[in-house]
C-alpha cells in the first residue's frame, strides 16, 4: 500500500494522473493507468537523465576551473 501512495504522490508531482483504478482520477485521464506507468517511468528516466548530466557538466566546469 505504501508502494501505492509514494507512485500516486509521484505521478502527480510530475502532472501524470493516476487513480486507484482507470476510472478513479481527479482528471479524466486520456489514457489508461497501465499507460500512465509506462509514462511515469519514462519521465522518471528523463528526469534522472537530466540531474545526472547537469551533475556531470558542474563537475568539468569545476575540474576546468581548478575546484578540484
Amino acid at each position: 500500500m505504501a508502494e501505492q501512495s509514494w507512485l500516486k504522490v509521484w505521478a502527480r508531482t510530475i502532472g501524470m494522473p493516476i487513480g486507484e483504478t482507470d476510472t478513479d482520477s481527479p482528471i479524466d485521464p486520456a489514457i489508461s493507468k497501465t499507460n500512465v506507468k509506462r509514462e511515469l517511468a519514462f519521465r522518471t528516466f528523463w528526469i534522472c537523465l537530466h540531474i545526472i548530466t547537469c551533475l556531470m557538466i558542474i563537475a568539468g566546469n569545476g575540474r576546468s576551473l581548478e575546484w578540484w
